[in-house]
Formats: C-alpha cells, sequence, structure tokens
C-alpha cells in the first residue's frame, strides 16, 4: 500500500499535538523548548500504522514558515478548531495555505469539546461550517472531539481509513525529488536527512545531488517508519543516510534529487492568485517566497498591471534574492516581508535565466497559454520557446524535470501530429517548433529567390553565406534540420554545399557563356601551368571580378576545381591527377612531388599546392617527403 500522509493545520494552543497524541500515541513536541512553553515551534512526525504518517505543524504566526514546511507534501488535512475558541485568526491563515497549496482533501476536527456546553458546540460546528463552505473542505466530515478523554477519536480514524482507500496509486518512475525538513546526525552512520519523497524512488548505492548546493552525494541506507528499507517511492516518509556530505553542509528547505535534474533557479513564472484578505500587490513588491520546505526572499514583478487587486490572479515574474531549487508545475505560497502575512500564491509555469519586461507580448501570451496546456502542448511551447535556438532531447528533460522516458513519449506525440520536427537521432534528437520551422523555411526561400533573381548566371549561393543571410544567430543544428526539412519537401537542392532553389537552372547571356567557354578552355589547355588571375583576366574580359565570376560557374559545374586562390585545375585535369594517384600507390603505395612534376610537366610552385589540396581534402596524408592515402 502507498504511503498516505497527513497534516494538522489550526490556530496555536487548538489541541493539534494533543489530538495527534491521541491518534498515535506519541508526543510530537519533541523539542526542550516546546515542552517547556507548551507550544509547537517546528514540524513533529508520529507514525499512525506502517504506512501513515501525522504532520503535526506549529499554529503559532511566528511559527508560519514551518507550518508551509509540514503541509506542503501531504495527502490530507486535519484543519483543528478548538470549541472554546472557534475559528482564529491562524485558523485563516492556515486554511488559506492549504488551498494555495492545492490540498485536496482533509476534514475538521473540533477540538476540547467537552469543554463547552452543548448548544455553544452547535453553533461553533455552524459557524466551522460557513466558514470552509468556499473550500475543499465544504463537503467534509466535521468531527467533535475530546483528545483527553478519546471521544469520537475513532470516528477521525475511520475517516482517516476511507480517505485512503480513495488515494490513486503513485508512481514510482520520474524524477527523485525530496524536499529536506530536517537534518541531523546518526551515531556511526553520519548525515540524515528526512522528508517526503515527491516523485521518482531511490535505493541504497544510488547517486544524487542536493540542490542548491550542487554536490554529489550517494545513498548508504535507507529507512521509513524506523524500517530498513530496499526502495523508496513517492509519497513516502522517508530517512535517508548520505554518503558524502557533512550535517552542516545541508538545510531545511534543500533539496535531494536525481543529478542533472532541477538546477536551482533566480527566476521563475506564474499566474499568481492574491488572497481575499490581502492588500493590493504592486510592482517589484518583496515577498517571502514559501516552496517546499524552503523559504527565500523575493521581488514580484507584474506582468500585465502595474499591480495585482485581490481575489484576482495575474501573470508574475518572481525574482529570487537566493537560489530556490523548483519545478514546473511546484506550488508556492507568498507572504509579505514584513510583517509577515500570507497574501496569496501559485504554481510554477517555467523557471527562467532571463528577465521578463511587461512590453514582451509575445512571451507573456505563451506564458497564459502554457497555464492552460496538457503535458504534450506544454512542451510544445517550451519547444517553441528555444525560437532559432532548438533544443535537444536530454537538455528538455532536464529543464522541464520530467523523466526522460516521460519527454520522449510527449515528444514522440508532437512528431507525429507534426508539430515538432527531430533530425531523427536516436539517442539525443534536435528538435524545432514546427511554426519556428516555417518562419526561417521562408526567409531561406525568399533570401535564395532574391540572389537568383539578381544572380541569374549563378547555381546558387554556398550553405554557409545563406545561414549568414537567413538564419545569422540560430545554431548549426538548428541550421542543418531546416536543411534537412526543406531538402525532403524538394523546396532546395544542395550540391557540394551549394544550395539553390528546387529547379533552378542557370541562365547566362551570350557574352557571359562565351566568357565561360573561353576560360575553360584555357584551363584545359594549360593543364599545370596556368598563371593566377590577376594576370592573366584581360585576355578574357576587362573586370577581374566578371572573371572570377566565370570561374566560380565552372566551379559549381564541377568543370574546375579550386587547388587554392592562384591554381585552377580543369575537370579533366583534375581526373588526370586522382589516375596518376591511384596508378602511384598501386605500384609503391606512395607518390611524391616529383611523380606530380614529371606526370604534367610543371614545376615544384605547382606540384606543392597540389599535393597539400590532397592532404586538405583528406585524400592523401604526408610523411616526410612523400604522400600516401589517408
Amino acid at each position: 500500500m502507498d504511503h498516505f500522509i497527513i497534516g494538522t493545520a489550526g490556530h496555536i494552543d487548538h489541541g493539534k499535538t494533543s489530538l495527534v497524541r491521541a491518534l498515535t500515541g506519541k508526543d510530537t513536541d519533541t523539542l526542550k523548548e516546546e515542552q517547556e512553553r507548551k507550544i509547537t515551534i517546528d514540524i513533529g512526525f508520529a507514525f499512525l500504522d506502517d504506512n501513515t504518517t501525522v504532520i503535526d505543524v506549529p499554529g503559532h504566526e511566528k511559527f508560519i514558515k514551518n507550518m508551509v514546511a509540514g503541509v506542503s507534501t501531504i495527502d490530507f488535512v486535519i484543519l483543528v478548531i478548538a470549541a472554546d475558541d472557534g475559528v482564529m485568526p491562524q485558523t485563516r491563515e492556515h486554511l488559506d495555505i492549504i488551498k494555495l497549496l492545492d490540498i485536496k482533501d482533509g476534514m475538521v476536527v473540533v477540538t476540547k469539546s467537552s469543554m463547552v456546553e452543548e448548544d455553544w458546540l452547535e453553533l461553533v460546528i455552524e459557524d466551522i461550517k460557513d466558514f470552509v463552505s468556499d473550500s475543499f473542505l465544504a463537503d467534509k466530515p466535521v468531527v467533535a472531539v475530546d483528545s483527553i478523554s478519546g471521544k469520537n477519536i475513532d470516528i477521525v480514524r475511520e475517516t482517516i481509513e476511507r480517505a485512503k482507500e480513495k488515494v490513486i496509486s503513485k508512481s514510482k518512475n520520474g524524477v527523485f525529488r525530496l524536499p529536506v525538513d530536517r537534518v541531523f546526525i546518526s551515531k556511526g552512520h553520519g548525515t540524515v536527512v528526512t522528508g517526503t519523497i515527491l516523485s521518482g524512488s531511490t535505493k541504497e548505492g544510488d547517486l544524487l545531488k542536493v540542490q542548491p548546493l550542487d554536490k554529489e552525494v550517494r545513498v548508504r541506507s535507507l529507512e521509513s517508519h524506523g524500517k530498513k528499507m530496499d526502495l523508496l517511492k513517492t509519497g513516502d516518509r522517508a530517512a535517508i543516510n548520505l554518503h558524502g556530505i557533512s550535517k552542516d553542509e545541508i538545510n531545511r528547505g534543500d533539496i535531494i534529487t536525481t543529478p542533472g535534474y532541477l538546477k536551482p533557479t533566480y527566476m521563475f513564472e506564474s499566474n499568481l492568485f492574491l488572497l481575499n484578505s490581502s492588500k493590493e500587490l504592486k510592482n517589484r513588491e518583496r515577498v517571502r517566497v514559501h516552496a517546499g520546505t524552503s523559504e527565500v526572499l523575493g521581488r514580484v514583478y507584474t506582468l500585465e498591471d502595474s499591480k495585482l487587486f485581490p481575489g484576482e490572479k495575474g501573470l508574475v515574474q518572481i525574482r529570487l534574492e537566493d537560489k530556490l531549487s523548483i519545478s514546473i508545475g511546484d506550488r508556492f505560497v507568498i507572504r509579505t516581508y514584513s510583517p509577515q502575512v500570507t497574501i496569496g500564491g501559485g504554481k510554477v509555469i517555467t523557471t527562467s535565466v532571463k528577465k521578463i519586461k511587461s512590453s514582451d507580448s509575445e512571451r507573456i501570451e505563451m506564458l497564459k497559454d502554457m497555464n492552460k496546456l496538457d503535458p504534450a502542448g506544454f512542451i510544445e511551447k517550451i519547444i517553441f520557446s528555444k525560437n532559432d535556438k532548438g533544443v535537444f532531447l536530454k537538455d528538455l528533460s532536464l529543464e522541464i524535470t520530467m523523466e526522460l522516458d516521460d519527454t520522449t513519449r510527449f515528444v514522440n506525440e508532437l512528431i507525429l501530429g507534426k508539430r515538432v520536427l527531430s533530425d531523427g537521432k536516436k539517442d539525443n534528437p534536435f528538435l524545432i517548433e514546427v511554426t519556428v520551422y516555417k518562419k526561417f523555411r521562408e526567409s531561406i526561400l525568399s533570401s535564395l529567390e532574391n540572389f537568383h533573381l539578381t544572380n541569374k548566371h549563378k547555381i546558387g549561393i554556398s550553405k554557409s553565406e545563406i545561414k549568414s543571410i537567413a538564419c545569422k544567430r540560430s545554431g548549426q543544428n538548428f541550421f542543418d534540420l531546416i536543411i534537412k526539412k526543406m531538402l525532403e519537401e524538394k523546396l532546395i537542392e544542395v550540391e557540394d554545399n551549394i544550395v539553390k532553389r528546387f529547379g533552378f537552372t542557370p541562365k547566362f547571356d551570350k557574352e557571359m557563356e562565351t566568357l565561360i567557354n573561353k576560360v575553360y578552355n584555357h584551363y584545359d589547355n594549360k593543364g599545370f601551368n596556368s598563371n593566377p588571375p590577376k594576370e592573366i583576366f584581360t585576355q578574357f574580359c576587362n573586370t577581374e571580378k566578371l572573371f572570377y565570376e566565370a570561374i566560380s560557374i565552372l566551379i559549381q559545374e564541377k568543370k574546375l576545381v579550386k587547388i587554392n586562390d592562384n591554381i585552377f585545375l580543369s575537370g579533366s585535369g583534375y581526373e588526370k591527377l586522382i589516375d596518376l594517384l591511384k596508378r602511384k600507390m598501386k605500384e609503391n603505395g606512395e607518390i611524391a612531388i616529383k611523380d606530380i612534376s614529371d606526370n604534367f610537366n610543371t614545376s615544384r610552385k605547382f606540384s606543392i599546392p597540389i599535393l597539400e589540396y590532397l592532404d586538405k581534402n583528406k585524400i592523401t596524408r604526408r610523411e616526410g617527403d612523400i604522400r600516401v592515402l589517408a
């Protein structure tokens, strides 16, 4: 059976700890100060049975941050209200926090019922029902108990058992995440951390990371409810003995996680809800952010209006003063800096490395969409946000803190739906969102069209040139995938790194056609002994530029081979060179400068650059004064 976590909530001195003692037989006030002052200061733990933990939280307003840490991972809340007091300030704040953390199940327990008259108890219960009427507790049981005598404690237990039966089984898959709520030293064993596992699983020997410290640790041993365990999974209360770290290095609020995931952030975005009881929230207001078992100071930057009003939701970016290990979909609560009062909360839409301005309408609209989407749609938006950078599948998995297998499944769904493009590599494909592809596809087609209009006699443009024009800031993986898809769609042709529109044929006027023929015949006749272009162009045309255009066309048509800026061979001349190379390799396995000079009646001035060209193109490899096949 899956582990079941119960949390108490309620005003100070309303009997939460006494109720937990009545349910479990254990006193959760273990600190000396708690016992002396008879109030709960920190979160306490007790076991109802082998699979059920009860977390007792403090009710005093000074210890609300400990209360948030305690209830952040629970399945079921017991809202405790004393019959002699009724609903009090911390009752209201605790219920607000529970609602903001999206806890779905629970009950109300009215304590100290024997201290009041029956008619007063009825009035209190009616008042409580009215108080919870707009919350998830509206149709939940309200049970009056006496923790000292044990009156109706059995009904509370029965209600808990029914709630446990409705809990959906928790998967052990996913990225391992445990928010630390306690750290201590176990004599003879070392550092131990405790917490409730939010996702994933772990076993003895696993390597994990402590965030935001970014320190690798190894699981030495595992316990749950005081019993040694081989494996712990989502929802389990865990005590993990860690090797490789001291007690002083870990704090409450740190996250123990799968290496590579959950990188700490200084910024995240959310659709923040402001409580009706709050004052209006102004742009850049300083707040306390509570997430999991962490508390970090930060400022709220409103993205749609200059302020947020009570009872409203609004897109915000929260910029933190310290790193926080938080993930997409996590719930958080914000409290005012001073005096400390809970004012709102929400769910993380994305984490960021870049500040968002209210004028960034495209990014804001995307955030609005992401807030409403299913996992596949959400992933699509993340890929879209990468624009001309694209993203590798494994990097995407790390960014959204989703197990690689699950990320792959959703990405494949998007690929099949033609919403995302992939380069098809098995281990770690590169991904582009399809509307981004279409935008850059049109840019490339437009650039090619312009090039062909102004260069009708040229076959096309080099890949590097078209990238610098149409995809200037993109990475090479992005550009290569765009070109690959355009080839598949028969929109372009690429040969020898020259790109042209599909079906394009260069057109030459008679003057250019005559020049091209003359230039070709010159190099074909001269073989390996032609002078540099700048010394001979006047024999053919008026400008060196026009001569080089003719050479460029001949190279694209594979009628000329460029050895270097001064030496060009005709296609037939280059074929003779390769034939000589093959013959020499067959005869004695090598070729030398003298072989080139003797066979083609040329000097070292030509022979050396020709062999260097063969080396550069990995046809040959130099070994001393000779060349062998590469």
